[in-house]
């Protein structure tokens, strides 16, 4: 026996029987529309959850493109870093024969002012041992000349 035949003839206290048709039909009905509004309320969650997997997709493209402009980025940095130790070698080469061209020409110079000076030296040891030489023969004449006059 099912639910309604049972509901039926479980009474025995002899209600009508329309009014027990009516009574659970009215029971049916509110089942009905409370099913109604559950499936109604079913549909709009599983719409909100559509547009939230959208979202969801929309956000995922989103990210995608960040990352892809991140990739692009970081493609750029290691291209400028590139550029940079290119250029930080090409500086280093230049500095490194910059230094060597000027240790080969201060060389040569301070080698010859050195030889410059020797020769200077060796020159102003002439002209003092010249000097020297006048002055001792500048105080003989001096001699001769007080020696002469006192003969006079």
């Amino acid at each position: 026996m099912g639910l309604v035949e049972y509901q039926l003839f479980s009474d025995g206290e002899g209600l009508g029987l329309e009014e027990k048709i009516l009574s659970i039909l009215g029971e049916l009905l509110k089942g009905q529309e409370e099913l109604r509004n559950d499936v109604t309320a079913l549909k709009v969650g599983q719409e909100e959850l559509r547009n939230d997997v959208t979202a969801l997709k929309v956000g995922q493209e989103e990210l995608r493109d960040d990352v892809t402009a991140l990739k692009v980025g970081q493609e750029e940095l290691r291209n400028d870093v590139t550029a940079l130790k290119i250029g930080q070698e090409a500086l280093t080469s230049e500095v490194t024969h910059i230094k060597l061209t000027l240790e080969n020409e201060t060389n040569v110079k301070i080698q010859a002012l050195f030889d410059a000076r020797e020769v200077q030296k060796d020159v102003n040891q002439h002209i003092f041992t010249e000097l020297d030489q006048i002055k001792g023969k500048l105080d003989r004449l001096q001699i001769e000349t007080a020696h002469v006059r006192v003969v006079k």
